[in-house]
C-alpha cells in the first residue's frame, strides 16, 4: 500500500511537471514560460499530499509493529515470570515435603517414650492411704497458696479410692498436681534446692496416682 502510494505520487510529479509548467506568452520575446500554472500547482499538490500520506501511513505500520513487538516481549516476560514463580513454590513445597519425610524417619528410629508410671514412681501408702483416699501432705506445701488445689485432689482421690480410678479422676488429680508444681516454683527461693528436690517429687508422683490406680487393675 505505501509503495503504491510513493508511485502515484512520483508520477502526479511528473505531470505537472512536463505538461502543465510550460506556457505560451506571445509577443516580441515569443517562447515558453516556466512559470506554474493553477492545475499544475494543484498536481504537484496533490502529489505531495499523497506522498505525505504514504510517509504516515509508512510511519504508522512502523508504530503498530513496535508496539506489537513490545507487547509480545512483554507476555513472554510475563509468562517466564509465571513458570518461575511456579518452580519456586513447587521447589518449596518439595522441600516441605522432605522435611516432612526426615522427621517422620527420624521419630521412627527413636525409642517410645515411656510411660508414666515408669518415669515417677507411685505415692507410698504412708503417703496416701489406697482405702480411703486420705492423703498426708509434706509439709512444703502447707502454705494458702495450695489450698484450692489440694481440695481438689483430695476430693478426686476419695471418689478413686470409692468407686475405682477412671480416667476423669486420673485427670483430676493430674492436674491439681501440676498446678501446685507450678506455685511450687514461686516458692522457690524460699525453700532453697534442699527442700524444693523432695517436695517436686512428691508432686510428680502425685501427678500419676491416677495412671497408678489404673495400672493396678489390668
Amino acid at each position: 500500500m505505501i509503495r503504491w502510494c510513493l508511485i502515484v505520487a512520483i508520477a502526479l510529479l511528473a505531470i505537472g511537471g512536463d505538461d502543465c509548467n510550460a506556457q505560451w506568452y506571445g509577443g516580441w520575446n515569443q517562447g515558453y514560460s516556466q512559470a506554474e500554472t493553477p492545475y499544475s500547482a494543484a498536481a504537484r499538490g496533490r502529489a505531495q499530499m499523497t506522498m505525505a500520506q504514504g510517509f504516515a501511513a509508512e510511519s504508522y505500520a512502523k508504530a503498530a509493529v513496535s508496539e506489537e513487538q513490545a507487547r509480545n516481549l512483554y507476555l513472554d516476560n510475563e509468562a517466564k515470570f509465571i513458570q518461575l514463580r511456579r518452580a519456586n513454590r513447587d521447589a518449596k513445597d518439595a522441600r516441605i515435603e522432605q522435611d516432612k519425610a526426615e522427621r517422620k524417619a527420624k521419630s521412627l528410629l527413636r525409642p517410645p517414650p515411656k510411660p508414666l508410671v515408669d518415669v515417677h514412681p507411685r505415692l507410698s501408702s504412708d503417703q496416701v492411704d489406697p482405702v480411703t483416699g486420705q492423703i498426708n501432705w509434706s509439709a512444703c506445701l502447707s502454705d494458702e497458696d495450695y489450698e484450692a488445689d489440694k481440695k481438689i485432689a483430695e476430693d478426686a482421690l476419695r471418689t478413686q479410692a470409692e468407686y475405682g480410678p477412671n480416667d476423669r479422676t486420673t485427670k483430676t488429680i493430674a492436674d491439681a498436681a501440676h498446678r501446685m508444681m507450678k506455685t511450687l516454683t514461686t516458692h522457690y527461693g524460699e525453700l532453697g534446692a534442699e527442700n524444693y528436690g523432695p517436695c517436686r517429687h512428691f508432686l510428680n508422683s502425685m501427678s500419676v496416682e491416677g495412671n497408678h490406680a489404673q495400672e493396678a487393675l489390668k
